[in-house]
């Protein structure tokens, strides 16, 4: 079993792979060598190789020489041929019924993520702690300069001009809205679960002294309606995946409760084409109750509130060229990353931003820019090659092909 697996796993790699087992046992030759240091870690990844090979890479019980990223690329293409089981819902989630509860649990998954410290996310992300995809258009773009792209492209569909009123739901560290209300004369308020994010937003407005022109608050999106306004301009990106499977309707009604007729909403997520089952390592370890919706999904649940679909892009390489430069900035910041939390946890998340690029590089994962109107709008318009006449370049994949990996 073993050297027929790995067989099919070098065939995919030109005949490079060989495996090492604990009593010095090697299969295959070539420049990608696994080495598993335990039984025990053999037979996880045996019985279950997903969870199996995830726990035990932390650990240290495996160790990949060679391209990770290429590995997991090869070992993913592979499971997915050998894996055609269906969608399995989370027994768990659904056995929570009672509305308090589930807002509670939430919470506690979203904080789990996003409070682990600002200082963790300051070491790698770009400097206006923009924790989503951005849009490189040109070959030779800093992660700044395409963060700040992406920003650009929002308010360009959102139409955002003198006298709106913006609504981010799950803020971040809110770049969206500190921007925004320093660009365009509007008014910005920002949601989010985290503590930590809260402060920092907190923090900024008082040091760019805008008051009066931006808003926080520590807020379940469902409680929206108790601030008593409406927004004319409403965008999400990057939180959508929190809302949880079965949660997505009440997310739609909610954002159309608070929405003005007329106003247009942005909706930024990772997706999937179709229901698919979710990662139970990244669920476990990354993204506790995390769920990335399908894209019929979206649309089946936002019907009959009163959206209008304007626009659906695909980001899926832009991600992919994201986590690329995440990782490589995280590769550069590894020894802080381990006096701070520890070898288990860097190669935790080594792993994660890999196979997550590996995700958007292979199609598993998208990231949809779904752009609604509330109600029929017919003087929208038609920019949908908005980005020839902008600042910034047209660019596709094949212009990062010849780029040496910087890891």
């Amino acid at each position: 079993m073993i050297k027929r697996t790995v067989d099919e796993l070098s065939n995919r790699l030109d005949g490079n792979l060989c495996v090492e087992l604990p009593n010095g046992s090697v299969y295959g030759q070539g420049m990608y060598r696994i080495r598993i240091k335990s039984w025990k870690a053999l037979r996880s990844i045996i019985k279950d190789p997903e969870m199996g090979f995830g726990e035990s890479y932390m650990k240290g019980d495996v160790e990949v020489k060679g391209d990770l990223e290429k590995f997991l690329t090869a070992c993913l293409e592979y499971m997915r041929e050998k894996d055609k089981g269906g969608f399995k819902n989370s027994i768990l989630r659904s056995a929570f019924k009672h509305l308090r509860l589930l807002k509670l649990i939430e919470g506690i998954e979203v904080r789990k993520h996003y409070d682990l410290g600002n200082d963790f996310y300051k070491l790698w992300l770009d400097s206006s702690m923009t924790y989503s995809c951005a849009f490189f258009s040109r070959r030779e773009m800093s992660l700044e300069e395409a963060q700040a792209e992406k920003r650009w492209i929002i308010y360009q569909k959102l139409q955002l001009k003198d006298g709106d009123r913006l609504l981010d739901i799950g803020c971040g560290w809110g770049s969206l809205i500190l921007e925004a209300a320093k660009l365009y004369n509007i008014k910005a308020v920002g949601i989010s679960l985290s503590r930590n994010q809260y402060n920092y937003v907190k923090s900024k407005i008082d040091e760019e002294k805008i008051k009066d022109r931006v808003s926080v608050y520590i807020m379940h999106y469902e409680d929206l309606p108790d601030l008593g306004e409406k927004w004319n301009k409403v965008v999400s990106v990057g939180m959508f995946e929190h809302v949880g499977k079965g949660r997505h309707r009440k997310f739609f009604q909610v954002v159309s409760r608070v929405m003005e007729d007329g106003g247009i909403f942005l909706l930024h997520t990772i997706g999937k084409m179709l229901p698919e089952k979710q990662s139970r390592w990244i669920r476990k370890y990354i993204f506790p109750g995390g769920y990335i919706p399908a894209l019929t999904e979206i649309l089946e649940t936002s019907s009959g509130l009163g959206f209008n679909l304007i626009d659906i892009d695909d980001w899926r390489i832009h991600y992919y060229l994201t986590l690329r430069e995440w990782r490589r900035r995280f590769y550069e910041r590894a020894k802080d990353v381990k006096d701070l939390y520890g070898e288990r946890f860097f190669r935790m998340w080594e792993l994660y931003l890999v196979a997550s690029a590996v995700s958007f590089l292979t199609g598993s994962n998208h990231l949809f820019q779904v752009l609604f109107s509330k109600g029929v709008v017919n003087d929208y318009p038609v920019i949908m090659r908005r980005f020839l006449a902008s600042p910034f370049s047209d660019t596709k994949l094949s212009d990062f092909q010849g780029l040496q990996a910087p890891f």
